[in-house]
């Protein structure tokens, strides 16, 4: 089996845990709420640390353990993380499908333009295109992009996260970055 910070299955759990819990876990308090719920529901303990880790709030990110996931989905009432995953590969709601979204596009943009995008909980970057689907980021704020990187993506997706391969900063690759991975970007607006 794969390593479970390298299948989308986990980013779908920590979706039904969030729903099971009824609210989002954000802060400090979230964490150590959900800790009690799960011990709760299960009479495991997983330490808001390790939830904490697995949502992306520290900057930590290890491969959880299966035990963990496991737990998990013992809170939201499956058997395993193995039988959830395989649950999901035979729902027919996650077949391929056709979308409509608000985006943007690198191929209708001219080189100089500028664009705009946002993600929770407040990060605002402004992008300036350099052709071919490059861009080159102008302003950061309250994100981890900095001003000077270069990345390429053909397209931004409203209410879809940013997948971006690697980006040129400082004369070196960085590794694979995502932005918006829980909610997508929230805001895409050509200058």
């Amino acid at each position: 089996m794969k390593e479970p910070q390298t299948i989308p299955e986990l980013a779908h759990l920590l979706t039904r845990v969030e729903a099971r819990f009824g609210r989002s876990v954000r802060t400090t308090t979230d964490f150590e709420a959900l800790s009690e719920a799960i011990e709760s529901i299960t009479g495991e303990l997983l330490s808001a640390s390790t939830l904490k880790r697995l949502w992306g709030y520290v900057s930590l990110h290890p491969s959880p353990r299966f035990s963990t996931l496991d737990v998990l989905c013992r809170y939201i009432g499956e058997l395993s993380f193995s039988a959830y995953c395989r649950a999901l590969k035979a729902d027919p709601a996650f077949e391929s499908a056709f979308f409509t979204t608000g985006f943007v596009s690198a191929e209708d943009l001219a080189p100089g333009a500028q664009l705009q995008i946002g993600w929770a909980p407040d990060r605002l970057v402004t992008l300036v295109c350099l052709g071919e689907s490059r861009w080159r980021v102008e302003r950061s704020e309250n994100a981890k992009l900095q001003a000077g990187d270069e990345f390429a993506a053909a397209q931004f997706l409203l209410g879809y996260p940013l997948f971006i391969d690697r980006i040129w900063r400082d004369g070196a690759w960085t590794p694979s970055y995502v932005a918006g991975k829980r909610e997508g970007l929230n805001l895409l607006r050509p200058l």
